[in-house]
C-alpha cells in the first residue's frame, strides 16, 4: 500500500476514532450526520465563548468535516481564529462560508470585520454593504459595522451604525453599551450616561454599566453619582480594581481624606491590583504629602510596569517635594529620555537649575519648554526671571510683558517687573505696575507690602506705612511688612516708633540677618535723649539671650552689647 494511502486511511481512522467517542459520550444523539455536527458545533462555540479556543477549534474542525457544506461551522472557525487574531485564516473561513451561501449576511458582516482588523477599512466597507443588502435587518451588521468605523476613527459614521441596530434590536446591551463607549471618548458626557443606563436595562452583567456610570459622572464633576455608582460596581464585583480607583478619586476630590485612603487600602485586599492602582494611590498621598508612602506606591507602580512616564514624573516630582534635587533630577531627565519634549519634566529641571543659581541652564530648559507651549504664562514669567538674575533687564522686561499679556490678572509679574523697574531707577512706572497688581487683590498682604516698598523707595513715605499696615491687618505674621514700616519709619526719624514696631516681633524675627541689621541701625539712629522703657529693653534682653542660648551669633551679640551700653542697663 502507498504512503499516500497510507496516511488516507490514518485520516480516516482518527475521524472515525473521535466519531466513536462522540457517540459514546453523547449516546442520546442520532447517528446522523447532521446532529452531531450540529452538536460538535455548539460544542465549539461554548467553548469558544469561555476562551478556550484551541478545543473549541478541534470541536468546530470536526463539525467541518462531517458537514462541510454548512456556511454556520465556517463562520464559527472564521470567529475563533479572529479571537486567536489569525485574520487571514479567519478570512479564508468567512469567505468559504460565502462560497457555499452567498446569501449569508452573517459571514459578510465577520469577513468585513476581520479586514477592518487589518486596516483594510475600504474593503471592509464594500463587504458590509453586501451584508446589508441580502439582509438589511441584521442587528450584527450594524454593530460590526459600527465596531470598525469607531476602531478607524470615523465616530459619527459608527454612531449612525449603532443607532440603526439599537433601533432594529432595543434590548440588545451590547449596541447601546459600545455606543456609550465611543460617546464618552467624545467627552458626550450625558448621551453616553443615557446609552449606559439603557444597557443596564438588559444586561445580565451589570458591572460595566455602572462602573462607565460612575466614570461619566467623574468626568461631569457629579461626585455624589459617581460615588453611588462605583459603589455599585464593586457591590457586583469586588476583584475588579477600577471602581475602587473611580471611588476614591471621588474622595480625594471632595476633600474625604480618610474615605480616600481607606478606599485604596480595601481595594488592595480584596481586588486584583495593578500599575494603575499603584499609580492612583500614589498620587492621593502625594496630595496629601505623605511623601515616603507615596513613594513607594510609585515604584510599586514602576515595578509592575516600568514604562509609565507618568510615574517618573510624579517619582520627579515626590523627590523635588522632599528638595532631593538630585533625585528629581534623574527622574524628570528619564521622563525625558522617552519624551524628549515633556513640557512638565523641562519645566521642573528648569526650576531646579534655577533654585541652584545656574540661571543660564534654567535659561535654556525654560526656552524648550516653551517651545511645547507657547502660551504658558508662567514659563514667560521664570524666563523673566532668569533675565533679571542675569542683569539683562531689557529681556527681562520682554518676557514680563509677555507673561502679562497672556495673563493680565497674574499679580507676581506686576510686582517682580515693577521690582525691576524700581531697580533701574524708573519710580514712577515701577508705581504703575504694583499699582495694579494691589488694585487686582487689595486684601494680599504680598501685594500691599510691594506697593509699600516702592512707595517708600519713592520716599512717599505716609502711604508707605498705610500699605505696611494693610499687609500686617491682612497678615499679623508677616515679618517684613513690620520691618519694612519699620524702615520707613525710621526715613521719617520717628525712630523711637520704628523700634516699637520692631520689639512688637522680635522673638519671631531676631534670627533674620535683614531685621538684625535693621535693629542695629534704629538703636544707632535713636537719640541721645532717648529713654526706652524697662519693659521694652527687658523684651530686647530677652529675646537676644534666647537666641544666643541656641546659637553663636555675632550681630545679636553685637545688638545686646549696644542696648547695653546706650541705656547703660544691666542684663538679666
Amino acid at each position: 500500500m502507498s504512503r499516500k494511502l497510507l496516511q488516507i486511511k490514518e485520516t480516516i481512522k482518527s475521524h472515525i476514532d473521535k466519531l466513536d467517542k462522540f457517540v459514546k459520550n453523547y449516546n442520546e444523539i442520532s447517528k446522523t450526520v447532521q446532529i452531531p455536527s450540529s452538536a460538535y458545533m455548539n460544542w465549539g462555540i461554548d467553548l469558544a465563548q469561555k476562551g478556550k479556543l484551541d478545543e473549541a477549534m478541534e470541536k468546530l474542525q470536526t463539525a467541518a468535516l462531517m458537514a462541510n457544506q454548512n456556511p454556520g461551522v465556517y463562520i464559527n472557525i472564521g470567529i475563533a481564529m479572529l479571537k486567536q487574531k489569525n485574520f487571514e485564516e479567519a478570512i479564508k473561513n468567512f469567505r468559504r462560508a460565502v462560497k457555499i451561501d452567498k446569501f449569508n449576511s452573517r459571514a459578510y458582516a465577520m469577513w468585513a470585520s476581520a479586514l477592518s482588523e487589518i486596516g483594510d477599512l475600504k474593503s471592509a466597507i464594500e463587504i458590509y454593504k453586501l451584508a446589508q443588502k441580502y439582509d438589511p435587518r441584521d442587528t450584527d451588521t450594524y454593530l460590526n459595522w459600527g465596531i470598525s468605523l469607531a476602531k478607524a476613527g470615523k465616530n459619527k459614521e459608527a454612531e449612525e451604525k449603532f443607532k440603526k441596530a439599537a433601533t432594529l434590536n432595543p434590548a440588545n446591551p451590547i449596541t447601546p453599551f459600545l455606543w456609550g463607549l465611543l460617546l464618552l471618548e467624545e467627552k458626550n458626557y450625558n448621551e453616553a450616561i443615557i446609552r449606559f443606563n439603557h444597557s443596564l436595562i438588559y444586561s445580565e452583567d451589570k458591572y460595566d454599566s455602572y462602573y462607565y456610570l460612575a466614570l461619566c459622572y467623574l468626568k461631569q464633576y457629579n461626585y455624589k453619582l459617581a460615588i453611588k455608582y462605583a459603589k455599585e460596581a464593586i457591590n457586583i464585583n469586588q476583584a475588579n480594581v477600577d471602581a475602587y480607583i473611580i471611588l476614591a478619586e471621588c474622595y480625594l476630590n471632595t476633600g474625604k481624606d480618610t474615605l480616600c485612603l481607606n478606599t485604596f487600602k480595601s481595594a488592595e485586599d480584596n481586588a486584583q491590583t495593578n500599575a494603575n492602582f499603584y499609580t492612583n494611590w500614589g498620587l492621593a498621598l502625594q496630595k496629601y504629602n505623605h511623601i515616603d508612602e507615596a513613594r513607594e506606591k510609585l515604584y510599586k507602580s514602576l515595578m509592575l510596569d516600568p514604562s509609565q512616564e507618568i510615574v517618573l514624573f510624579n517619582l520627579g516630582v515626590n523627590f523635588l517635594m522632599s528638595k532631593e534635587y538630585t533625585q528629581a533630577e534623574d527622574f524628570f531627565n528619564k521622563v525625558l529620555e522617552k519624551n524628549p519634549v515633556n513640557p512638565l519634566a523641562l519645566y521642573n529641571l528648569a526650576a531646579i537649575a534655577y533654585n541652584r543659581q545656574d540661571y543660564s541652564s534654567a535659561l535654556e530648559l525654560y526656552k524648550r519648554s516653551f517651545e511645547n507651549d507657547r502660551k504658558n504664562y508662567r514659563i514667560y514669567f521664570n524666563i523673566a526671571n532668569c533675565y533679571y538674575k542675569k542683569n539683562d533687564f531689557s529681556k527681562a522686561k520682554e518676557y514680563f510683558k509677555k507673561c502679562i499679556e497672556y495673563c493680565p490678572k497674574y499679580i507676581q509679574a506686576y510686582i517682580n517687573y515693577a521690582n525691576l523697574l524700581m531697580e533701574t531707577g524708573n519710580l514712577k512706572e515701577a508705581q504703575r505696575k504694583v499699582r495694579t497688581a494691589y488694585l487686582l487683590d487689595k486684601n494680599s498682604p504680598y501685594t500691599s507690602f510691594a506697593f509699600g516698598i516702592i512707595l517708600m523707595k519713592s520716599e512717599k513715605f505716609d502711604e508707605a506705612i498705610e500699605k505696611f499696615e494693610n499687609a500686617i491687618k491682612n497678615a499679623p505674621d508677616y515679618l517684613l511688612a513690620y520691618m519694612g514700616k519699620a524702615e520707613t519709619l525710621l526715613h521719617l526719624q520717628k525712630t523711637k516708633e520704628a523700634l516699637s514696631t520692631l520689639i512688637s516681633v522680635i522673638d519671631s524675627a531676631i534670627q533674620l540677618p535683614e531685621f538684625q541689621e535693621l535693629l542695629t541701625r534704629v538703636f544707632e539712629n535713636l537719640p541721645q535723649d532717648c529713654i526706652i522703657d524697662n519693659s521694652a529693653v527687658k523684651t530686647i534682653l530677652e529675646s537676644c539671650n534666647k537666641f544666643l542660648e541656641m546659637y553663636n551669633n555675632d550681630k545679636v551679640l553685637a545688638i545686646k552689647n549696644l542696648l547695653l551700653e546706650k541705656f547703660k542697663c544691666e542684663a538679666n
